[in-house]
């Protein structure tokens, strides 16, 4: 993926791809630029100067802890203020995983802190062999399509289909390596260690390049090509396991998990069922409807999602009010997590026009909640 720039606009161009290593080329852009000066990419293709990880100031020695939740970013409407203050990255369309890297070799665990390590070998293979010093490396793990763009519908499958061997390890942080607890380090210099790290990685894995423009006009270039959206995180900011102010993720479109409490009958010729009765949990902890999801699958979606949800039926109505119509509904254990892409929310709190992305095997059903834009956020 090439960051272009001319006159003012950028341009995101996709890349061929060799393994993680991207090919860069000038052609056309999303607007029709037919030449450009490259900025940046997803992934470096050429190789780095292997240098001696240099520790920074900052950084404190610390035993390693053996478990570690992520920093997670805060939705936001719009870029903060001060732009030279923060660094913008694509927001991967995957799933955020870390890696564990000790004496007894690379665990590579989930952000709800499930060992899925034996779900993708061949990346505990490269990273084990990269004789890394131990420490804890975050990042996501994604699948890319016939355009060089993340796809999580391709991911899921592969997941599903334990065919994982194409999956590539995009890293973006460092908290903690080689004897030192790196969690209140400048994101800029833990980057910078990173890079050093991963200077000369294996095909499979990745370090996650930051695009140097105004972040208004990576996020258009990014939601016209396709992508997420964008992830901004301010340059001085530290590595706190919560959700922090300061990494931001702005969304080309309103996407969010939702818990599966039920589903209603096909219509006509359609198999499988009709749609996915879908919700979110408030701050009281009761399920709370927010609609029905009946777009986004095909004929295998259909008939997989069904198998799941007929092991979890249950009499009770998982939701706390009403659906539209509980008589005709059939109810399950709200366990499963679906991720929606949808329009807008209506007034009484309904998502509008959702469509079905996947299932998040990843994300626990209970801290699933309904995201709100932080509007005016203290800069």
């Amino acid at each position: 993926m090439l960051l272009l720039l001319e006159k003012g606009d950028v341009n995101l161009v996709s890349s061929e791809l060799l393994g993680c290593r991207w090919r860069p080329f000038l052609g056309v852009g999303v607007r029709g630029l037919q030449e450009g000066v490259l900025q940046g990419t997803f992934c470096r293709m050429d190789r780095l100067r292997s240098t001696s990880p240099r520790m920074p100031p900052e950084a404190v020695k610390a035993d390693m802890p053996a478990k570690l939740s992520p920093v997670l970013a805060t939705l936001v409407d719009k870029p903060r203020p001060r732009p030279d203050e923060w660094l913008f990255e694509i927001k991967f369309d995957g799933y955020r995983m870390l890696a564990r890297i000790d004496a007894s070799g690379v665990r590579l665990i989930s952000r709800n802190g499930l060992d899925w390590s034996s779900k993708m070998p061949h990346l505990v293979r490269a990273l084990e062999g990269m004789k890394l010093r131990p420490g804890w490396l975050d990042g996501e793990v994604v699948m890319l399509n016939e355009r060089g763009l993340t796809d999580f519908n391709a991911l899921q499958n592969a997941f599903d289909n334990a065919r994982t061997q194409r999956m590539i390890y995009f890293f973006f942080d460092v908290p903690f390596y080689g004897g030192y607890d790196l969690r209140a380090v400048p994101l800029v210099e833990r980057r910078a260690l990173l890079q050093s790290i991963l200077a000369k990685p294996p095909e499979p894995i990745c370090f996650s390049e930051a695009f140097d423009a105004p972040p208004q006009d990576i996020l258009a270039s990014a939601c016209e090509l396709g992508l997420e959206g964008i992830i901004g995180k301010r340059k001085a900011s530290r590595y706190p396991s919560r959700r922090s102010p300061d990494w931001i993720k702005l969304k080309c479109s309103r996407r969010q998990e939702f818990v599966i409490g039920g589903y209603t009958d096909p219509q006509g010729s359609r198999t499988g069922f009709g749609g996915l009765l879908v919700g979110y949990y408030d701050e009281a902890g009761e399920l709370i409807y927010a609609g029905k999801v009946g777009t986004g699958f095909n004929e295998q979606m259909l008939r997989d999602l069904l198998s799941r949800m007929q092991a979890l039926a249950t009499d009770r109505r998982p939701f706390k009010d009403p659906t539209e119509n509980d008589r005709r509904s059939h109810w399950v254990e709200p366990k499963l997590v679906a991720e929606v892409v949808f329009t807008e929310w209506t007034p009484d709190g309904r998502i509008r026009h959702p469509s079905f992305k996947g299932l998040r095997t990843d994300k626990m059903a209970e801290a699933i909640v309904r995201e709100k834009p932080m509007q005016n956020a203290p800069d």
